[in-house]
Parts: structure tokens; sequence; C-alpha cells
């Protein structure tokens, strides 16, 4: 009876950690205010999917069409299946006859062949595709093999931004994919087109602003028509890497995107492939004269496969990189300009912005410190944007250098970037006096766009939370938890309480000195429900008094088979399972769900089917 339980347990634990519903990509990855698109997803656990979550107001999921598994038909299956696809394209909808039922044997079952007549164009198109495309076992990516279709609606006044889109059903939710809302016209590569047709018209944008989507796959280059107008500066800006910006099963762990256009002479006008250090180019050119460019994207490996999916934004006018530095924004500030005229007192932290925007531009600043001071010297440039690769050098009030520092290695791997370069210097200071700290670019590049933050100051006592998962599927009636990650500085190490809605999210304490731990959940209701976002707080004394901050939810991915990386999420959610001990009376329970689930990112009740 104890293996049992164990075994039981087991299977449990291993479910809760690998059944949640997991969305490798949407495509397209966004939709034009005051329309409705159809987004095809793809992923894995996808069974029992009922309807999707919009963050933000005035978009909304409509409808959920789930896509069958698709098995390998025999030759007489095949052929019956292309007779009557054939019928269909002369406008014939009847099926044809069935062969002799000796012959039907060994047809396997499908739903969406049962009714090629009642198919919509999407859903005819991958029925094609399956038919048509001979599948090659070892290029397919088990991880992406299930999919569902969304028909996701935005009203006309929603605003233009980034979102985030989940699914949730049977298993619950799954973490968030990034999702557009734009005012402008969408566009995006044909459907599928079986091999015995002729090839459409490559897609024509006439006018800009506009957004062009598509999906590459393996050597594939995609191509699009665009009218522009002459003498007249545009910005392209393509978004790839960033929807799926850390690939586990692929090298160098992500989509390299590349763009270029080219003029009505057939000469490349502009190319780019990369925006400073982020993998996602952009390209600013001017036209030459009015006429159709061509605007083609591709890899620039020439790889390829379903998760590589882009929109280029299409927009009039010379559009420049802009930097905002985020961090430190709690403690005071000063320019550069300010900074470089006085000896700076750094009894409390503060913060000098510069920028590096000539070459070989060297920032100095000096400051008064004392023997024995633990001091914090640190950078904020690349962790929110900027291209600067910065270097710190410190020097003594003897004017000796006391240590020279080019990067800070995190202890836990945060956002987009891959690599934590910006610079850090703790040590303790060996004399009274003024000191000097300069601030350099590594590679001597230099711009306006080259912005940094520097914080000055002794070291402080600090920690931060981050989950592993951006969510939590549990039972009804039931409870769960999720895994977080400590980041711990300045020699803080003590107990961190955990605290939020405390209908959701009990009390509860991480114990001193500790780098991970779990965090409970509980979900009381009996009853399933759209998935929910809930808020959670860490809580910790340091030198006398307490700090609270928010958890950060997050969810990790694997960067080439090699390299742990944490995406931030706009929102914790608990998703509720469609399963479990409450489900005792299923007549009862199902017309509790009919009511309850809700078919909209709002959580307006579904209309009754």
């Amino acid at each position: 009876m104890k293996k049992f339980l164990s075994a039981a347990v087991l299977t449990v634990s291993a479910f809760s950690l690998f059944g949640n519903p997991y969305a490798g990509y949407l495509y397209p990855a966004g939709v034009k205010a005051g329309s409705t698109v159809r987004v095809l997803i793809g992923g894995q656990n996808f069974n029992g999917i009922v309807g999707g979550t919009v963050t933000g107001k005035g978009v909304r999921v409509k409808r959920v069409v789930s896509v069958p598994g698709f098995p390998l038909p025999d030759g007489t299956q095949r052929a019956w299946l292309y007779k009557w696809l054939a019928g269909i394209e002369k406008g014939n909808t009847e099926k044809p006859e069935y062969p002799d039922p000796e012959k039907m044997e060994g047809w396997r079952k499908c739903v969406w062949w049962d009714k090629l007549d009642q198919l919509e164009p999407l859903e005819l198109s991958l029925t094609l595709r399956n038919l048509y495309v001979r599948r090659n076992p070892l290029q397919q990516t088990p991880s992406l093999r299930s999919m569902v279709i969304l028909d996701v609606e935005a009203d006309a006044d929603a605003a233009p931004g980034v979102r985030e889109l989940r699914i949730y059903g049977r298993r619950g939710v799954s973490a968030p994919k990034l999702f557009f809302v734009d005012n402008c016209d969408h566009y995006k590569e044909p459907l599928y087109v079986p091999p015995h047709k002729a090839r459409p018209d490559t897609v024509q944008v006439k006018s800009v602003p506009a957004v062009v989507n598509g999906q590459i796959m393996p050597g594939e280059t995609d191509s699009f028509v665009v009218t522009l107008e002459a003498d007249t500066d545009y910005t392209f800006t393509l978004t790839g890497r960033t929807f799926q910006p850390f690939i586990g099963d692929a090298v160098p762990g992500h989509f390299q995107p590349v763009l270029q256009v080219i003029d009505p002479a057939g000469k490349v006008l502009a190319f780019a492939d990369d925006e400073h250090f982020l993998p996602d180019p952009v390209l600013r050119f001017k036209s030459n004269k009015a006429g159709n460019y061509l605007l083609q994207v591709r890899d620039n490996l020439y790889r390829g496969r379903e998760d590589f999916v882009y929109r280029v934004a299409l927009e009039k006018g010379r559009k420049s990189y802009k930097t905002e530095i985020s961090s430190f924004s709690d403690l005071d500030e000063i320019d550069e300009a300010d900074a470089g005229l006085r000896k700076l007192s750094i009894n409390r932290p503060l913060v000098v912005s510069g920028v590096i925007d000539h070459p070989g531009k060297v920032d100095t600043f000096h400051f008064k410190g004392k023997k024995g001071m633990k001091f914090h010297a640190e950078i904020a440039a690349r962790r929110d944007g900027s291209p600067l690769d910065g270097v710190l050098s410190l020097y003594g009030p003897d004017g000796k250098k006391i240590v020279q520092a080019d990067d800070d290695a995190k202890q836990i791997n945060v956002g987009l970037i891959l690599q934590q370069i910006d610079p850090a210097i703790r040590t303790t200071l060996p004399a009274d006096g003024v000191y000097k700290i300069e601030v350099s670019e590594l590679n001597k590049e230099s711009g306006k766009e080259f912005r940094y933050k520097l914080r000055l100051g002794e070291e402080e006592p600090d920690f931060n939370v981050y989950t592993v998962r951006s969510m939590c599927n549990v039972n009804p009636g039931g409870g769960g938890s999720v895994k977080v990650l400590i980041e711990r500085t300045g020699g803080f190490d003590g107990e961190i309480y955990i605290s939020g809605s405390k209908r959701f999210v009990p009390n509860q304490k991480i114990k001193a000195g500790a780098k991970e731990a779990a965090i409970s959940f509980r979900y009381p209701e009996r009853r399933f429900t759209a998935p929910f976002g809930v808020k959670i707080f860490a809580e910790a004394e340091i030198n006398g008094r307490r700090v609270r901050k928010a958890v950060v939810p997050a969810d990790i991915f694997n960067q080439a088979f090699a390299y742990d990386h944490l995406l931030p999420a706009q929102e914790f959610c608990i998703g509720v399972r469609r399963y479990g001990n409450w489900n005792k009376n299923k007549k009862q329970n199902s017309k509790k769900v009919q009511k309850s689930v809700p078919a909209k990112s709002n959580a307006k009740p579904a209309a009754k089917k």
C-alpha cells in the first residue's frame, strides 16, 4: 500500500510539473484595433483547451477551435481525400463514393477529414499541408506539435501596445506569450498552397504604416511588396527573437532574423541583422523613388521552425534608438554635468546619470570616502536597453588605481539580455580622502543612446524574489506550489516573509540564507473558473527597517542546452484544472462549469450553446 501511495504521489507531482499547457508560438502575434484575427497556437498539452485571456482592456478571445491530430492515411484513403478536395476546389462539395469495405479496413479517423466541405480557410489549409507535406520525424519538434486556433477580437478603442496572451482549459493555464495591438492594417504570408496549384502573388502592402506577419521555416525567405513614396525616410522594425527569446533545443538558442529592402531597380537598398546588441533588426533608410520595393525576411543561418514567428512594423520617418534607464529609480539622482563640478558626498547612496556621446569620452567623478567603508559602485545600462558596454575604474586619494571592472556576473539571469556586462565594484576603501571613479566604453563606441546610471555609495543589504513559473495550476478546492529563486546582495542573509491575497496566497516564511524555496497557493472554491491574477509580496527586516517588495512573476527558459534565464511576466496567474476529486458528480459539476467558464478575457459569462 505504501509503495502504491508513493507511486501515486510521484505521478501527481510529475503531472503538476510537466502537464501544464505550453504555448510555443502565436501566429500571427497581433491584431488591429477594431478587428478580429484568427491566431494559430502551437505547443504541447493542448487537450481540453477551452479559452484564452489577454491582459489589458478591450481585447478578448471569442472562440476556441481545437486542431485534431492528423494520422497517416493509407494510399486508398489518401486518394479518396484528394478526390473530395479536388471536387471542393471546383465547387462540388458532395462526398465521393466510398471504396469497397475491404479497402477501408486500414482507414484512420480524423474529425476534419469527415467534414472537409465545412472547414474554414485556415482549417482547410492545415489539413492540406498535412496531406501534401511529407513528415520527417527527425525535424519535428514535440513541444510544438499540438495546435489550437483562437479567434481574438479587439475593440476599436483598444490601446495599442504589447499584451500577454494565455490559454487555459482542463490542465490549467499556460505561461504567457507576447501579443500586440496596433492601429494600422495587418498583412501576412499566404496560407499553404498545394503543389498542384499556382502560387499566389506576393503579398502587397499598398500604404504605410502597416504590419506584416510571417513564419520562417527551414531554408525559407519571406517576401512582401511594399509601395513607398519618393525621397521619404522609413523605419522597419522586426520583432522575432523577442517572441521566443530562449530556445532550449536550438543553437544559438534563438531566432536570428535578417531584414533587407530591394529597390525597384533590383538593388539592395538597406540591410540589417541586428539593432546594436539586440538580435531583432531595425532598418532605417530613405527611398530613392516612388514605387514597389521588396521586403525580405529570413534567418541569418537559413534555419527555420514553427516558432520562428515575426512581425515587421512599417513606419514613416526615421525612428531613433531610445534608451530609458529605469534601474535605481528609488535613489536621489544628479546629472553628470553637475556631478563633475563638485566632490560628491556618498553618506547616502546616490545616482549619477550620464551618456558616452562621443568617441573616447571618459566621465570622471570625485567623491569623499572614509577608511573601512564597504564601497559599492555599479552601472545600469545594458540591462535597461542601452548599448553601452561600460567600464568602471576606481582611483584612491593617492591617484593609484585600486580596481577596474568591465562586467558583473549576476546570481540569476533575468530578462532578454544574453550577457550580464554592466560593471560593478565592491571593495573596502583603504583610507580617508577624495576618490576618483571613471566611466568609459569598453569598445570605444558612443552615441546619444549610450546612456547609463552610476550608483555610488556604501553597499546595502537587499534581496529580490522571482518565481520560476508565472502561474500555479490547482484543482478546485485544492492548492499547489511554485519554486522561487532568491537573489541576496550586500550580505543580506535573513528570513523573508511571503504574503498576498489571504484567500489564495497564505502567509509563509523563507528560511534565512535560502537561495530557493517553494511558495504555496490555494483555491478554496470547488468550481472551475478562468485564470486570474494574484499579487505576491516579499518582506524582510534589513538594518532595523521593514523592506517590502513585489515578488517578480517570471518563467524559466533554457538557452541552447546550457543557460537558464528568467523572463518576467506582467502578472502571476492561478489556473484551475477541470478534473480531480471535486468532480464526483459529473452531471452536476458539468452544469456549474458551463455557467462559470468565461469565453472572454474580461471574465463575462459565456453564451449557452
